[in-house]
């Protein structure tokens, strides 16, 4: 107890002992900042790449592609859609993370806009391959690309699908979209066009212009048929809005066109209809309906007119 040196020495050895446990402390919460950081980085740059990869999926003339992505890791895509973002045209969002140590999926990345895309899939697309394609969207005129996506994790059944739709998925050579026989068992989401029971995972109602899913109904025309398959409600009613706004877009510069020809002795009745599309609100894929009885009206007024006098050409024309 009289040894004050002694004393002295053990409170410097405590001193120590804090101080370089706090500084440990800081320097380890500094290196998982550091990761943290990078892995955020990482991400953010991985899903702008994955944006990019869709540039090459546009149709142009042809009837629509397909390709695939593959990761490392098992890894997450988290999609988001605003219908009344970046107006007139709205905007999705993507985010992606992978797993880490531990079996745990990290931080996402932040969020990359797509405002002139329109990708249909699920909120959130898991799996260590991601499979997607296009198709192109009419009505009259080409409005846009559709871009679904989904990943390795699931495989769609499809029963008593017609011709054109296996061909489709035959001639993109889709992945993971099967066709059983009627006695064969299959381990995946049965998508059915013809009822099978209680089994049925997605059914495609044809006579009533609709896919019932997740007990909702997603009314579709032509190749959105493929995207209420592959998409959420919520995304795909989003995307359905999106759309019809780009249509009004293409619509305004198809109606200065209509002024122009008028000076080449042609004499469009095209553009009255046209205008009453232009005003025609779609507020949910239900109005999808309608608003191609209309189209098919304008389609028609438009392929009647003489050579060079044709507001559109659209490569879907049945002749």
């Amino acid at each position: 107890m009289k040894d004050k040196k002694a004393i002295a020495m053990s409170f410097n050895w405590i001193f120590a002992i804090v101080v370089g446990g706090f500084i440990l402390v800081l320097s380890l919460y500094a290196a998982s900042q550091f990761i943290r950081t990078s892995e955020q980085t990482v991400y953010t740059e991985t899903a702008a790449s994955i944006v990019s990869l869709f540039d090459p999926l546009e149709t142009g003339l042809a009837s629509g592609k397909s390709s695939s992505i593959s990761f490392k890791k098992e890894s997450k895509l988290y999609f988001d859609c605003f219908d009344n973002r970046n107006l007139p045209f709205g905007e999705q969002t993507i985010r992606f993370s992978e797993k880490t140590f531990g079996d745990e999926f990290a931080e996402a990345g932040q969020r990359i806009s797509i405002k002139d895309k329109y990708v249909f899939s699920e909120d959130i697309v898991e799996g260590k391959t991601m499979y997607y394609f296009s198709k192109p969207y009419f009505a009259g005129y080409k409005v846009a690309d559709l871009m679904m996506i989904y990943s390795d994790q699931k495989t769609y059944c499809v029963h008593g699908a017609g011709d054109d739709f296996v061909d489709d998925v035959e001639g993109l050579n889709l992945k993971n979209i099967i066709f059983p026989n009627a006695s064969l068992e299959c381990e995946g989401i049965n998508v059915c066009f013809k009822s099978i029971g209680d089994k049925c995972d997605v059914r495609v109602v044809e006579s009533g212009g609709y896919v019932l899913k997740d007990n909702k109904r997603l009314y579709y025309v032509d190749d959105l048929l493929f995207a209420a398959i592959f998409s959420s409600s919520d995304n795909y009613e989003c995307n359905v809005k999106r759309i019809k706004n780009r249509f009004n877009e293409l619509a305004g510069i198809y109606l200065n066109k209509i002024e122009i020809i008028k000076r080449k002795n042609c004499e469009p009745t095209l553009g009255p209809k046209l205008l009453e599309l232009l005003a025609f609100r779609v507020e949910n894929s239900k109005d999808l309906l309608l608003f191609h009885d209309k189209i098919e009206e304008i389609d028609q007024i438009n392929a009647r007119a003489k050579d060079g006098c044709r507001v559109y050409y659209n490569v879907n024309w049945k002749r």
